[in-house]
């Protein structure tokens, strides 16, 4: 594995970041990315994942790092993980939450149970995660970074009603959070990438499926995992102190497209 985008630095020396959604089971996911690079940044890293064994896949890259098993839709498992990574580290600095699933099909197709499970994985989750870590944040005068969608703003292309609307919730879940908190030193901001070249896009897509998506980017390629990991060090660092309930895009320029 390759992280020739990542520069080391010491951006994040002396902070802590808990990544839920880091591992992986194969190949390489913009969680890991972000776990991998919060590190190449100087950062102690607990990634949380459903899968143990997924989250220790990206550990093994990671020097000092730990991974933590947590269910994103299970209070408890939140609540569990946030203690365990605080008690790991002495303190949380940075929360990560990439956990998040696309549901394709017609809006008509989709149950009552697909929607109370898509709201659960894309915002009511990182809501409990938030709610957990942020006595810890206040603490540390700490960061959200909150990995979003450009679904949350515009249509793709793609039927997934239940993913725009969830997505376009944790957008303002984010505003909400970051304007409550930020008299107590908390930053909160969302990454809305784009089109990104990744495994699980790979899976979704037949090699003609994924040249039509190059050229659907106004680069002619899409991005990829280090374009969303070098946004979220930015976001999490000393460097976007003044950045607050800002939803950053990164797609480049294809919202901006009639």
């Amino acid at each position: 594995m390759t992280i020739s985008h990542i520069a080391p630095s010491e951006r994040l020396a002396g902070k802590s970041a808990v990544v839920f959604g880091g591992g992986a089971a194969s190949g390489l996911g913009v969680g890991q990315a972000a776990a991998i690079a919060y590190a190449a940044a100087g950062a102690r890293v607990a990634v949380v994942d459903a899968s143990l064994a997924n989250a220790e896949r990206t550990v093994a890259q990671i020097v000092g790092a730990k991974a933590i098993r947590a269910d994103i839709t299970d209070e408890e498992s939140v609540r569990e993980a946030i203690a365990r990574a605080a008690e790991v580290f002495g303190t949380i600095d940075i929360l990560h939450n990439n956990v998040g699933v696309p549901m394709p099909g017609p809006f008509a197709s989709f149950s009552m149970a697909d929607w109370m499970r898509g709201f659960s994985l894309n915002c009511v989750g990182a809501a409990s995660t938030m709610r957990e870590a942020l006595p810890h944040l206040v603490r540390s005068r700490g960061a959200i970074v909150n990995v979003s969608s450009i679904a949350s703003i515009r249509h793709t292309g793609i039927n997934y009603a239940i993913y725009n609307a969830s997505k376009a919730a944790l957008d303002q879940l984010t505003v909400a959070v970051a304007l409550e908190y930020a008299a107590s030193g908390v930053r909160a901001n969302a990454i809305l990438p784009g089109l990104l070249d990744t495994e699980m896009g790979r899976g979704l897509a037949s090699d003609e499926d994924i040249a039509e998506r190059d050229r659907r980017s106004p680069t002619g390629k899409q991005g990829d995992v280090w374009d969303v990991a070098n946004a979220a060090i930015f976001l999490a660092s000393e460097e976007a102190r003044y950045i607050n309930a800002h939803l950053l895009v990164v797609d480049g320029g294809l919202s901006r497209r009639s």
